[in-house]
């Protein structure tokens, strides 16, 4: 039984990651981006929860006020287009990246 569950366990994990490749880095392609944001969001929103909520109130209805970035990033590029995932996917796909990349994991 034990066995049985992690293997859900891991094969749910195991699809999750390819939806985080396919809807996040897609678009995103290498991992470096992901960690200077997620150092931008850590260093504003300091916990999990303020971090987690900052990234999905941005990327519902991205804004310059709500961006992380440097302005001189957004001002060049301009805010990211607004998701289309659904709330519920898009809570996976956050709480994907910030296991894969916060930074207060890998002090420890």
């Amino acid at each position: 039984m034990v066995k049985i569950t992690l293997f859900i366990v891991l094969l749910s994990s195991f699809l999750n990651a390819s939806s985080f490749e396919e809807n996040c880095l897609s678009c995103h392609g290498n991992d470096f981006k992901f960690n200077m944001m997620m150092k931008k969001y850590t260093q504003k929103y300091s916990s999990e929860k303020r971090i987690k909520e900052a990234i999905f109130n941005y990327l519902k209805e991205p804004t310059v006020e709500k961006s992380v970035l440097p302005y001189e990033y957004i001002n060049r590029f301009g805010p990211k287009e607004k998701t289309t995932l659904d709330d519920k996917t898009l809570r996976e796909m956050i709480d994907i990246y910030y296991d894969k990349f916060n930074i207060q994991s890998k002090i420890y």
